[in-house]
C-alpha cells in the first residue's frame, strides 16, 4: 500500500510539474504591419524611404528607453510611390509576446531617395538613424491573435522642395491606426465622356482631419480611413467635379465602393 501511494503522489508531481511548466511558457500573438503611400503630387517618379528597423513599446515599460522590442531588423528599402490605392507591402509579419503596447519606433537610415523627372535626390532625415521617428498608437497582442496595423507614408507632408536650390528634404510624416478600427473608400474619377481621369485629387473629410489620394491611370482610387462621418470630393485641373458626397458613415471594416466622380 505504501509502494503504490508513492507511486501516485510521483505521479501527481509530475502533473503538477508539467502544468507549471506549461503555464510558465510566454504566449505570443502575430503582429502584422502593412505600409502604403497618401501620394506626392508633381513629375515624381519614385520615393525610396530607407527604414532599417521597427520596434514596439510595453505600455508597462518604467521610461521611454526602455521596453523596447525590435520587431524587424531588416535594412529595407520600399517605393512607397508604388504603393497606393489599395496596394500595401508588408513590414512586419510575425510573433511577438503578447501584452499592452503604445509606440512603434521606426529607425531610418541614409539611402532615402526621391526620384524627379528621372534625376535621384538624396532625402536626409535629422537625427533619422539616431532616435528615430516613434509613433503613439495603444494596441494588444493576444495569444493566438492576429493584430493588423496600417502604416500610411504622407509623401506630400513628408518631403519639401527647398524655394533656391536644387534638392529636396525629408520631414517623415506616417499615420498609424489598426485595420479593425478603419474602413475604405473607392471609385473612379471620369470625364463626361467616360474616360477616365488620372491624377485627379479626391479628399476624404472629417473635421479637420483629412485624407487624401491621387487616381492611377485608369481613374481608380481607393482611401483609408478610421471608422466616422467624412465629405468625400475630387478635384483635377481644368475640371470641375459634379458630386460631393457628404456626411459619409464609415464603419469598421467597410468597404464602400463606386464612390465615383464626373468631372465638368
Amino acid at each position: 500500500m505504501k509502494t503504490k501511494l508513492i507511486f501516485l503522489f510521483s505521479i501527481l508531481s509530475l502533473v503538477l510539474m508539467t502544468c507549471d511548466s506549461a503555464s510558465d511558457e510566454t504566449k505570443t500573438g502575430t503582429l502584422v504591419v502593412q505600409a502604403f503611400d497618401a501620394p506626392f503630387k508633381g513629375n515624381v517618379e519614385h520615393i525610396y524611404l530607407d527604414i532599417n528597423s521597427v520596434s514596439i513599446h510595453k505600455s508597462d515599460a518604467t521610461d521611454s528607453t526602455s521596453g523596447w522590442t525590435v520587431v524587424s531588423d531588416e535594412d529595407t528599402v520600399i517605393d512607397f510611390l508604388s504603393l497606393v490605392n489599395g496596394e500595401m507591402i508588408n513590414l512586419v509579419d510575425a510573433e511577438f509576446d503578447e501584452g499592452f503596447y503604445s509606440q512603434i519606433r521606426l529607425m531610418l537610415g541614409d539611402s532615402s531617395v526621391i526620384v524627379v523627372d528621372g534625376v535621384s535626390y538624396e532625402l536626409k532625415v535629422p537625427s533619422g538613424s539616431q532616435s528615430g521617428i516613434k509613433l503613439n498608437l495603444d494596441f494588444e497582442i493576444k495569444a493566438g491573435e492576429i493584430m493588423e496595423l496600417y502604416l500610411d507614408f504622407d509623401a506630400e507632408k513628408s518631403i519639401h522642395k527647398h524655394p533656391t536650390q536644387d534638392r529636396y528634404s525629408l520631414q517623415p510624416t506616417f499615420r498609424i491606426i489598426k485595420k479593425v478600427l478603419s474602413g475604405t473608400i473607392s471609385g473612379k474619377v471620369t470625364k463626361s465622356d467616360q474616360t477616365t481621369v488620372a491624377n485627379a485629387s479626391v479628399y476624404a473629410v472629417s473635421g479637420s482631419d483629412s485624407v487624401t489620394t491621387l487616381t492611377n491611370t485608369d481613374g481608380f482610387y481607393q482611401l483609408v480611413v478610421l471608422a466616422g462621418t467624412y465629405d468625400i470630393s475630387a478635384a483635377a485641373d481644368g475640371f470641375t467635379a459634379d458630386t460631393l458626397y457628404q456626411a459619409v458613415t464609415v464603419q469598421a471594416e467597410d468597404d464602400l465602393k463606386d464612390r465615383n466622380f464626373i468631372m465638368q
